[in-house]
Order: structure tokens, then C-alpha cells, then sequence
């Protein structure tokens, strides 16, 4: 922006870029549209409930959110000149660090300089003159120091601390003393929005280049140094005023967005209490629905699981009689075999042993009648032999018969094998049916605890 009579004050973003150590350039876009405290919570030099609490305690006269987390050293004035520096879009220098121009100062008086609470610091590539302020917000100061130094300004943020401790050790422009020739420019210009009839409309510009000693010249020049001097409190005291009204303002304007949240808060809150009360309706839509539904599919899972162990009983059943009926048919079928087999044995036996007996008293009547007969006892050594032949078949027959009954007693177990396999069969469905019910119920809990919430938000 340009002074409306002399001095140029460089905008944001205008001009080359600073550069060098210390220097940051603003990082946050809209930030000017923002509230202080806000950009403190979003550099992270404080959180959302001590910005609050510190805009709460500013409602006092005198007090602003800054000077409130100052003075609870929330914040040093290093954050605060960062804050600031971003607020405006300007560039934040750090004067521990960045290589003052020392050559700067002699453009400006200390008394500015002080009064003002800012420092030539350097020179822009551009020729603009880089000076480190405290309070961005005083364009009337940067128009002064513009027309002083006859140069384009080009503001930087530094901490107030640090521009006080600068002007103490830099060499600014000699002061003038009473009685010498001396040039002086100064420009007074009304803040803008609060006129004042005291000031004039113009600026006031004082040339005096009178020699020592001159009597009307002198007075007339302390005349109107004295009316330098009132212009400069009657400024001073306009802009104090242009603060508080500003600070006015700003209450006001916090007061109406409070009144618009309020509003903005009962209006949701309404909002809220309808979605609300739409969720909890269809909510227990949902529950009775999921209730009809799981009961319909207790019911069929109870009818199918009923029907399923009526046809896995009926078919154990059938199974298991089966079973039984061919066990004892087998039984009873081997049972006579081997009845029959013994009775044939025993009939056999006894009728060769009844045999042998009669062949045997004849061969000893014979042999006892006549020695002669030698070839019939021989005859009948060979029958005993064929005899015991016999009763060897007998023997195997017995044999073959305690098979059969070996046979019998396995069939038997594959039978009792058998039965215990179905009865596993059974356990393990009957293990299915429970795991089956087990989800049931699990379903049915889901059901339940989806219910609870909704009878909680109700409540």
C-alpha cells in the first residue's frame, strides 16, 4: 500500500521474498479472516479450552486473549510476534538470528524508533527498507517511518523484546539539538473511520532551517513544535480511542457469533433429538423385524432338527432291529449246524464203536478157538486202524465245529462293533443338533444386544 502523501509500505506478498537466517515466511492461508486465539490453537502454541478460557478472561476491560496467555506464560512473545506475523501475511523474523544491517538504523531517530517500538533491520532486494515492528497493526507508525526515511517500508514481525533490546545497542540518526539547522518532515495522518476536529485534514509538514539566535524565528519554531507535540498526543490519543473502538467491535462481533452459535446449537440439538428419535423408530423397526425373523427360523430350525431326529431314530431303529434279526438268525443257524454235526458225529462214533466191539469179541473167540486165524485178527488190526481213522474225522469234525463257533462268537462281535458305531453316529449328531441350537442362541443374544442400545437412547 502507498501513504497518500510520501511513504510506501509494502503489502503482503509484494516485493521479492525475504531471505536469510531467522526468516519465516506466513504459512497459513485466510489467517487475517481469523481470530488471534484461533491461530494460536492452530500453530499449536495452545489448545482449543485455554484459547477459550482466555477469551473468556479478556471480556474485562483492558484485557485481550494475547495479553491473558501472556501473563499465564501460555505463550512468550517470540509465539506472539509469530501469530501476529501470520495474522497479517507477513514475514516473522527472528532477530537472534537473522544478520542485522546495522547501516539501516542511521535512517531513522531512536526516538521513532522507540516510540514506535520498531527497527531498521536491513534492506529487500528491491531498496525497500526491512523494519522489524511489534505490532503489525499500526499503519500510522509505518507511514511515519516511511516518510522520515523517505523509502519504501517493508514490515517484518520480530518479538517486542527483541526489538527493545536491538534499539538499545544500534547507532540510529543523530538527534537535534536546540540552536542547530535542521530539516524536519513529519506526517500526522487521522486513523481512518474516526475523524477529529482537532487534527488537520492535511498533513503537517514543518521546514525550519532557522540559524541560532533568532528571536521571532525561535519562538515561532517552538510555536509550532509545541503544536508538533500536542498533534502527536492528540494522534496518540486517536489512536488509543480507534484501539478501544476496535476492541468494541470486536466484543460486539463476538457477542453475535455467540448469539449465532446458540442459535446454530439449539438448532442442531432439535436436528439431533429428530434423527434421534427417526433412528430409534426405525431401530425398533429393526428389532421387531429381527425378532419375527429369528423366531420363524427357531421355529423351522426346531421343526427340521425334530424331523431330522425322527428320521434318524426311526432309521436307528430299523437298523439296529435289523441287526438283531440277522445276529440271532445266524445264531440260531449255527447253533443247529453244529447240533446236527455233533449228533451225526455221536451217531457215527457210537455205531462204529458198537461195531469195532462185536468185531473185536469175535476176533478174540476166534483167536481163541484157533490160532489159525492170524489173518482175521490182522483183518481186524486193520478195521481199528480205519477205526481210528474215523475217529480222527471225528476229532477234525469237532474242530471244524469249534470254528464254526469261533465264527459265530466274531459275527457276534462285528454285530456289538456295529451297534456301537450307530450309537457314535447318534452321539455325533446329537452334537450337531446342540452346536445347531448353540448358534441359535447366539443369534438370538446378537439380536437382544442390538435391542439394548436402542432401549438405552430411548430411555
Amino acid at each position: 500500500m502507498t501513504d497518500s502523501l510520501m511513504g510506501e509500505i509494502a503489502g503482503p506478498g509484494s516485493g521479492p521474498p525475504l531471505t536469510g537466517p531467522g526468516v519465516t515466511p506466513p504459512t497459513l492461508s485466510g489467517a487475517g479472516r481469523r481470530f488471534l486465539s484461533d491461530i494460536f490453537v492452530e500453530l499449536g502454541f495452545v489448545t482449543q479450552e485455554q484459547a477459550e478460557k482466555a477469551v473468556e478472561a479478556a471480556r474485562h476491560p483492558g484485557q485481550t486473549p494475547e495479553k491473558v496467555l501472556l501473563e499465564s506464560k501460555l505463550i512468550t512473545e517470540d509465539k506472539l510476534s509469530r501469530a501476529l506475523a501470520e495474522r497479517y501475511g507477513l514475514d516473522h523474523i527472528d532477530l537472534t538470528e537473522y544478520p542485522v544491517d546495522t547501516s539501516a538504523a542511521a535512517l531513522l531517530r531512536k526516538t521513532a524508533a522507540k516510540r514506535y517500538m520498531a527497527a531498521p533491520v536491513g534492506f529487500a532486494e528491491d531498496g525497500a527498507l526491512v523494519l522489524a515492528v511489534s505490532d503489525p497493526a499500526d499503519s500510522l507508525g509505518l507511514s511515519d517511518i516511511a516518510v522520515m526515511t523517505k523509502l519504501p517500508v517493508r514490515p517484518a514481525v520480530a518479538a517486542r523484546s527483541q526489538i527493545a533490546k536491538l534499539v538499545d545497542t544500534l547507532q540510529f540518526m543523530v538527534e537535534p539539538t536546540q540552536g542547530t539547522s535542521e530539516s524536519v518532515s513529519t506526517v500526522i495522518i487521522p486513523p481512518d473511520g474516526d475523524a477529529h476536529d482537532d487534527l488537520p485534514a492535511a498533513a503537517v509538514a514543518v521546514e525550519d532551517s532557522a540559524p541560532a539566535g533568532g528571536g521571532a524565528d525561535e519562538r515561532e519554531l517552538s510555536r509550532l513544535r509545541e503544536e508538533l507535540a500536542m498533534a502527536l498526543v492528540e494522534r496518540d490519543e486517536a489512536k488509543a480511542k480507534l484501539e478501544r473502538h476496535g476492541e468494541q467491535t470486536a466484543s460486539r462481533h463476538e457477542r453475535e457469533l455467540e448469539e449465532a452459535l446458540s442459535t446454530l446449537k439449539l438448532d442442531h440439538e432439535r436436528e439431533l433429538a429428530a434423527a434421534e428419535a427417526t433412528a430409534e423408530e426405525a431401530l425398533r423397526a429393526e428389532r421387531a423385524s429381527a425378532q419375527q425373523a429369528l423366531s420363524s427360523l427357531r421355529a423351522k430350525q426346531d421343526e427340521a432338527l425334530a424331523a431330522e431326529r425322527g428320521k434318524f431314530e426311526e432309521a436307528l431303529d430299523a437298523e439296529r432291529a435289523k441287526r438283531v434279526d440277522e445276529v440271532e438268525a445266524e445264531r440260531t443257524r449255527t447253533a443247529e449246524a453244529i447240533d446236527a454235526e455233533r449228533e451225526r458225529h455221536a451217531k457215527e462214533l457210537e455205531a462204529l464203536r458198537a461195531r469195532l466191539t462185536e468185531e473185536l469179541e469175535a476176533a478174540r473167540a476166534d483167536a481163541s478157538q484157533s490160532s489159525e486165524k492170524s489173518d482175521k485178527v490182522e483183518k481186524l488190526r486193520r478195521k481199528l486202524a480205519e477205526a481210528r481213522d474215523q475217529l480222527e474225522l471225528t476229532a477234525d469234525a469237532d474242530r471244524r465245529a469249534e470254528a464254526a463257533r469261533a465264527a459265530h462268537a466274531a459275527l457276534r462281535d462285528e454285530s456289538e462293533r456295529q451297534a456301537q458305531l450307530h450309537a457314535l453316529t447318534e452321539r455325533e449328531l446329537r452334537a450337531e443338533l446342540d452346536q445347531v441350537r448353540g448358534e441359535l442362541e447366539r443369534l438370538r443374544a446378537g439380536v437382544e444386544s442390538r435391542s439394548e442400545p436402542a432401549q438405552t437412547t430411548g430411555e
